[in-house]
Protein backbone atom coordinates (compact mmCIF):
# COMPACT_ATOMS: atom_id res chain seq x y z
CA UNK A 1 0.00 0.00 0.00
CA UNK A 2 1.42 3.29 -1.07
CA UNK A 3 1.49 6.38 1.15
CA UNK A 4 -0.19 9.55 -0.23
CA UNK A 5 2.28 11.56 -2.17
CA UNK A 6 3.08 15.24 -1.71
CA UNK A 7 0.74 16.24 -4.56
CA UNK A 8 -2.24 14.62 -2.90
CA UNK A 9 -1.40 16.25 0.40
CA UNK A 10 -1.30 19.66 -1.25
CA UNK A 11 -4.67 18.99 -2.92
CA UNK A 12 -6.33 18.05 0.39
CA UNK A 13 -4.92 21.13 2.10
CA UNK A 14 -6.29 23.32 -0.69
CA UNK A 15 -9.76 21.79 -0.38
CA UNK A 16 -9.74 22.30 3.41
CA UNK A 17 -8.65 25.93 3.01
CA UNK A 18 -11.39 26.56 0.44
CA UNK A 19 -14.05 25.07 2.72
CA UNK A 20 -12.82 27.14 5.65
CA UNK A 21 -13.03 30.29 3.54
CA UNK A 22 -16.59 29.51 2.44
CA UNK A 23 -17.70 28.78 6.00
CA UNK A 24 -16.12 31.98 7.29
CA UNK A 25 -17.82 34.01 4.56
CA UNK A 26 -21.24 32.50 5.27
CA UNK A 27 -20.89 32.97 9.00
CA UNK A 28 -19.63 36.49 8.52
CA UNK A 29 -22.61 37.40 6.34
CA UNK A 30 -25.02 35.84 8.79
CA UNK A 31 -23.43 37.65 11.70
CA UNK A 32 -23.55 40.99 9.93
CA UNK A 33 -27.35 41.06 9.60
CA UNK A 34 -28.21 41.65 13.27
CA UNK A 35 -25.87 44.65 13.43
CA UNK A 36 -27.99 46.48 10.87
CA UNK A 37 -31.17 45.89 12.88
CA UNK A 38 -29.66 46.24 16.35
CA UNK A 39 -31.90 47.81 19.01
CA UNK A 40 -30.83 51.43 19.61
CA UNK A 41 -29.11 52.07 22.92
CA UNK A 42 -31.26 53.58 25.64
CA UNK A 43 -30.71 57.34 25.97
CA UNK A 44 -28.41 58.09 28.86
CA UNK A 45 -29.48 61.71 29.35
CA UNK A 46 -33.13 62.11 28.33
CA UNK A 47 -34.76 65.55 28.32
CA UNK A 48 -38.32 66.71 28.86
CA UNK A 49 -40.28 69.93 29.35
CA UNK A 50 -41.75 70.79 32.76
CA UNK A 51 -44.14 73.67 33.45
CA UNK A 52 -46.43 75.32 35.97
CA UNK A 53 -49.65 77.19 35.19
CA UNK A 54 -52.35 78.74 37.34
CA UNK A 55 -55.50 77.91 35.35
CA UNK A 56 -57.57 80.66 37.04
CA UNK A 57 -60.60 78.93 38.51
CA UNK A 58 -64.03 79.18 36.92
CA UNK A 59 -65.38 80.99 39.98
CA UNK A 60 -63.29 84.03 39.08
CA UNK A 61 -64.99 84.54 35.71
CA UNK A 62 -68.66 83.86 36.44
CA UNK A 63 -69.57 87.55 36.15
CA UNK A 64 -69.38 89.98 33.26
CA UNK A 65 -66.10 91.21 31.85
CA UNK A 66 -62.60 89.88 32.34
CA UNK A 67 -61.75 86.39 31.15
CA UNK A 68 -64.06 83.95 29.41
CA UNK A 69 -65.90 81.03 31.04
CA UNK A 70 -63.75 78.53 32.90
CA UNK A 71 -64.49 75.66 30.51
CA UNK A 72 -63.48 77.75 27.50
CA UNK A 73 -60.24 78.79 29.17
CA UNK A 74 -59.47 75.18 30.17
CA UNK A 75 -59.71 74.23 26.49
CA UNK A 76 -57.26 77.04 25.67
CA UNK A 77 -54.94 75.71 28.40
CA UNK A 78 -55.04 72.19 26.97
CA UNK A 79 -54.14 73.55 23.53
CA UNK A 80 -51.27 75.55 25.00
CA UNK A 81 -49.82 72.53 26.79
CA UNK A 82 -49.94 70.44 23.62
CA UNK A 83 -48.63 73.13 21.22
CA UNK A 84 -45.77 74.14 23.52
CA UNK A 85 -44.65 70.52 23.88
CA UNK A 86 -45.05 70.43 27.64
CA UNK A 87 -44.39 66.92 28.97
CA UNK A 88 -45.16 67.45 32.68
CA UNK A 89 -47.20 70.31 34.14
CA UNK A 90 -48.54 71.31 37.52
CA UNK A 91 -51.87 73.17 37.35
CA UNK A 92 -53.44 75.29 40.07
CA UNK A 93 -56.99 76.61 40.67
CA UNK A 94 -58.56 73.82 38.60
CA UNK A 95 -62.29 73.41 39.24
CA UNK A 96 -64.59 70.50 38.40
CA UNK A 97 -65.85 71.87 35.08
CA UNK A 98 -62.30 72.71 34.02
CA UNK A 99 -60.96 69.31 35.05
CA UNK A 100 -63.52 67.60 32.82
CA UNK A 101 -62.38 69.71 29.85
CA UNK A 102 -58.69 69.14 30.55
CA UNK A 103 -59.17 65.39 30.73
CA UNK A 104 -61.07 65.38 27.46
CA UNK A 105 -58.83 67.78 25.55
CA UNK A 106 -55.40 66.66 26.76
CA UNK A 107 -55.08 63.67 24.45
CA UNK A 108 -52.16 61.43 25.33
CA UNK A 109 -51.88 62.81 28.87
CA UNK A 110 -52.73 61.31 32.25
CA UNK A 111 -53.91 63.53 35.11
CA UNK A 112 -53.67 63.03 38.89
CA UNK A 113 -55.26 63.37 41.42
CA UNK A 114 -58.41 64.05 39.42
CA UNK A 115 -61.12 63.41 42.03
CA UNK A 116 -59.07 60.90 44.04
CA UNK A 117 -58.39 63.36 46.89
CA UNK A 118 -61.97 64.59 47.17
CA UNK A 119 -63.41 67.99 46.40
CA UNK A 120 -60.65 69.78 48.26
CA UNK A 121 -58.06 68.10 46.06
CA UNK A 122 -59.51 69.24 42.73
CA UNK A 123 -57.65 72.54 42.59
CA UNK A 124 -54.16 71.07 42.18
CA UNK A 125 -53.64 68.71 39.24
CA UNK A 126 -50.51 67.17 37.70
CA UNK A 127 -50.59 66.11 34.03
CA UNK A 128 -47.95 64.21 32.04
CA UNK A 129 -47.56 62.56 28.65
CA UNK A 130 -48.55 58.95 29.21
CA UNK A 131 -46.39 57.62 26.38
CA UNK A 132 -43.33 59.29 27.91
CA UNK A 133 -43.93 58.58 31.61
CA UNK A 134 -45.56 55.82 33.62
CA UNK A 135 -47.22 56.54 36.97
CA UNK A 136 -45.50 54.58 39.75
CA UNK A 137 -46.80 56.10 42.98
CA UNK A 138 -48.86 59.00 44.33
CA UNK A 139 -49.30 60.81 47.61
CA UNK A 140 -50.17 64.10 49.25
CA UNK A 141 -49.58 66.28 52.28
CA UNK A 142 -52.09 68.64 53.86
CA UNK A 143 -51.39 72.35 54.16
CA UNK A 144 -53.30 75.50 55.00
CA UNK A 145 -54.70 77.46 52.06
CA UNK A 146 -56.93 80.52 52.30
CA UNK A 147 -58.25 79.59 55.76
CA UNK A 148 -58.84 75.97 54.73
CA UNK A 149 -56.81 72.76 54.85
CA UNK A 150 -56.37 70.88 51.60
CA UNK A 151 -54.08 68.28 50.00
CA UNK A 152 -50.93 69.09 48.05
CA UNK A 153 -50.40 66.22 45.57
CA UNK A 154 -47.23 64.53 44.42
CA UNK A 155 -46.54 61.80 41.87
CA UNK A 156 -43.65 59.44 41.21
CA UNK A 157 -43.16 59.05 37.46
CA UNK A 158 -40.97 56.62 35.55
CA UNK A 159 -39.42 57.71 32.27
CA UNK A 160 -40.45 54.82 30.03
CA UNK A 161 -37.39 54.84 27.74
CA UNK A 162 -34.80 54.79 30.53
CA UNK A 163 -36.54 53.61 33.69
CA UNK A 164 -35.50 56.80 35.54
CA UNK A 165 -37.91 57.80 38.30
CA UNK A 166 -38.67 61.33 39.48
CA UNK A 167 -41.06 63.08 41.87
CA UNK A 168 -43.26 66.06 40.98
CA UNK A 169 -45.00 68.13 43.68
CA UNK A 170 -47.69 70.67 42.75
CA UNK A 171 -48.24 73.48 45.26
CA UNK A 172 -50.27 76.67 45.70
CA UNK A 173 -49.61 79.04 48.58
CA UNK A 174 -52.24 81.24 50.22
CA UNK A 175 -52.79 84.68 48.63
CA UNK A 176 -52.74 88.24 49.89
CA UNK A 177 -52.01 88.87 53.58
CA UNK A 178 -52.05 85.25 54.75
CA UNK A 179 -48.31 85.24 55.47
CA UNK A 180 -48.54 82.76 58.36
CA UNK A 181 -50.30 80.21 56.15
CA UNK A 182 -47.68 80.60 53.42
CA UNK A 183 -44.87 80.13 55.93
CA UNK A 184 -46.48 77.04 57.44
CA UNK A 185 -47.27 75.46 54.06
CA UNK A 186 -43.79 76.13 52.70
CA UNK A 187 -42.18 74.45 55.73
CA UNK A 188 -44.34 71.38 55.13
CA UNK A 189 -43.29 71.30 51.48
CA UNK A 190 -39.65 71.52 52.60
CA UNK A 191 -40.12 68.49 54.86
CA UNK A 192 -41.75 66.59 52.00
CA UNK A 193 -38.83 67.45 49.71
CA UNK A 194 -36.35 66.20 52.30
CA UNK A 195 -38.23 62.89 52.54
CA UNK A 196 -38.46 62.42 48.77
CA UNK A 197 -34.84 63.48 48.15
CA UNK A 198 -33.69 60.84 50.64
CA UNK A 199 -34.49 58.29 47.90
CA UNK A 200 -31.76 59.79 45.71
CA UNK A 201 -34.25 60.51 42.92
CA UNK A 202 -34.86 63.85 41.25
CA UNK A 203 -37.57 65.98 42.89
CA UNK A 204 -39.46 68.88 41.32
CA UNK A 205 -41.71 71.40 43.06
CA UNK A 206 -43.86 73.61 40.85
CA UNK A 207 -46.67 76.02 41.55
CA UNK A 208 -48.08 79.42 42.35
CA UNK A 209 -46.20 80.41 45.51
CA UNK A 210 -47.82 83.86 45.84
CA UNK A 211 -44.42 85.30 46.78
CA UNK A 212 -41.74 86.87 44.63
CA UNK A 213 -38.68 85.99 46.72
CA UNK A 214 -39.48 84.58 50.16
CA UNK A 215 -40.59 81.13 48.98
CA UNK A 216 -37.46 80.93 46.81
CA UNK A 217 -35.20 81.82 49.73
CA UNK A 218 -36.89 79.31 52.03
CA UNK A 219 -37.02 76.35 49.63
CA UNK A 220 -33.56 76.85 48.12
CA UNK A 221 -32.07 77.88 51.46
CA UNK A 222 -33.33 74.80 53.33
CA UNK A 223 -33.07 72.11 50.62
CA UNK A 224 -30.80 71.31 47.68
CA UNK A 225 -33.47 72.41 45.19
CA UNK A 226 -32.52 75.03 42.60
CA UNK A 227 -34.55 77.28 40.31
CA UNK A 228 -33.97 77.13 36.53
CA UNK A 229 -33.89 80.96 36.36
CA UNK A 230 -30.90 81.14 38.71
CA UNK A 231 -30.28 82.58 42.14
CA UNK A 232 -28.79 80.93 45.20
CA UNK A 233 -29.33 80.63 48.93
CA UNK A 234 -27.27 79.03 51.67
CA UNK A 235 -30.08 79.72 54.16
CA UNK A 236 -33.38 81.64 54.10
CA UNK A 237 -31.53 84.66 55.49
CA UNK A 238 -28.53 84.42 53.15
CA UNK A 239 -30.20 84.53 49.78
CA UNK A 240 -29.60 85.97 46.30
CA UNK A 241 -32.84 85.63 44.29
CA UNK A 242 -32.70 85.18 40.51
CA UNK A 243 -32.01 88.31 38.49
CA UNK A 244 -34.65 90.22 36.56
CA UNK A 245 -38.37 90.60 37.09
CA UNK A 246 -39.66 87.86 39.37
CA UNK A 247 -43.14 86.45 39.30
CA UNK A 248 -44.93 84.28 41.84
CA UNK A 249 -45.02 81.12 39.69
CA UNK A 250 -41.99 78.93 40.37
CA UNK A 251 -40.22 75.76 39.25
CA UNK A 252 -37.66 74.10 41.53
CA UNK A 253 -35.70 70.87 41.09
CA UNK A 254 -32.83 68.82 42.49
CA UNK A 255 -31.13 65.48 42.06
CA UNK A 256 -29.50 63.83 39.04
CA UNK A 257 -30.74 66.48 36.60
CA UNK A 258 -29.96 69.88 35.09
CA UNK A 259 -32.18 72.78 34.01
CA UNK A 260 -32.00 74.80 30.81
CA UNK A 261 -34.15 77.05 28.59
CA UNK A 262 -36.22 78.67 31.33
CA UNK A 263 -39.07 80.61 29.70
CA UNK A 264 -41.99 82.74 30.89
CA UNK A 265 -44.76 82.71 28.27
CA UNK A 266 -47.24 85.59 28.26
CA UNK A 267 -48.65 85.56 24.72
CA UNK A 268 -52.25 86.17 23.64
CA UNK A 269 -53.36 82.55 24.21
CA UNK A 270 -51.88 82.55 27.72
CA UNK A 271 -53.60 85.84 28.53
CA UNK A 272 -56.90 84.48 27.21
CA UNK A 273 -56.62 81.48 29.54
CA UNK A 274 -55.45 83.04 32.79
CA UNK A 275 -54.07 86.00 34.67
CA UNK A 276 -50.82 84.06 35.17
CA UNK A 277 -47.98 83.28 32.74
CA UNK A 278 -47.09 79.77 31.63
CA UNK A 279 -43.65 79.09 33.15
CA UNK A 280 -41.55 76.29 31.67
CA UNK A 281 -38.04 74.82 31.65
CA UNK A 282 -36.16 71.96 30.03
CA UNK A 283 -34.97 69.15 32.30
CA UNK A 284 -32.13 66.79 31.38
CA UNK A 285 -31.84 63.69 33.54
CA UNK A 286 -28.33 62.55 34.39
CA UNK A 287 -27.39 59.00 35.41
CA UNK A 288 -27.55 58.49 39.17
CA UNK A 289 -24.22 58.05 40.93
CA UNK A 290 -23.69 54.55 42.28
Amino acid sequence: MHSPGPALGRHVAAVVLTLATVVATVLGSAGAAPAASAVPARPTSPSFEIATFNQLGSQHTLGKGGWGPGRVRAAITAGLIERKGIDVVGLQEVQADQLAVLRRKLEGYDVWPGTALGGGGLRLQIAWKSWLFRLVDTGSIRTAFDRQVRPVPWVLLEHRATGRKLYVVDHHNSPRGLEAERDSATRKVVRLVERLRATGRAVFVVGDMNEHTETFCTIVGLTDLLAPNGGSASSPDSCSPPPGRLGIDWIFGAGPMTFSRYTVLEGSAVRAASDHPLVRATVTLRPRRR
